[in-house]
């Protein structure tokens, strides 16, 4: 582990630790979760299809597959790098959830979010929207270190795979959705 790393989490988990933030980060840091994100996909892809908003359920249809390759992606780094969290390999971590698995990197909440909101970057090219959904998931990345569960560099490469996910997805959704029309009509109208 570099110490710019370790001193950067230091940096962020203790010295801008605030009642604030101490309140705020636990929940925000839950948004980005792959369970949230995944269910909140295929919600509006069941809405969009009940309510016949096609335009709405292809876009869904589109992050749900970005979220599902990123984070494909991130199990298999976790499971080969197999590096630990903050809060196992350091002293004095101020730990503000209860995390489970003992594997850092990269962040999967990070990985998921950045999938997602730039799934929809790439899609709708809205200056104003891509400013405020980045700031969203730097926000989501910011709070995985803050609460204590991941190191800079986690987040830095969470945002990497979900971001290049999202690309794959978007530079290849036409041959994408006319695969998975041919074996299931999955994106069909």
């Amino acid at each position: 582990m570099s110490n710019i790393n370790v001193d950067l989490f230091y940096l962020i988990n203790h010295n801008l630790q605030n009642p604030l933030f101490d309140s705020i980060m636990p929940f925000i840091t839950h948004l980005g979760g792959f369970i949230s994100l995944f269910f909140l996909c295929i919600l509006v892809i069941i809405l969009s299809t009940i309510f016949k908003k096609k335009n709405i359920r292809y876009i869904a249809l589109i992050c749900l597959l970005s979220l599902l390759i990123a984070d494909g992606i991130a199990l298999v780094l976790k499971y080969v790098i197999f590096e630990p969290r903050p809060f196992v390999s350091l002293d004095n971590v101020n730990l503000l959830i209860v995390e489970d698995d003992p594997m850092s990197f990269p962040s999967g909440h990070t990985t998921s979010t950045f999938a997602v909101l730039f799934a929809l970057i790439f899609k709708y090219k809205n200056k104003l929207l891509a400013v405020i959904l980045v700031i969203c998931a730097i926000l989501i990345g910011f709070s995985r270190i803050y609460v204590g569960v991941h190191y800079p560099g986690d987040i830095i490469s969470g945002a990497i795979v979900g971001i290049l996910s999202a690309y794959f997805v978007h530079r290849y959704e036409e041959q994408i959705c006319d695969f998975f029309n041919g074996v299931a009509g999955v994106f069909k109208n």
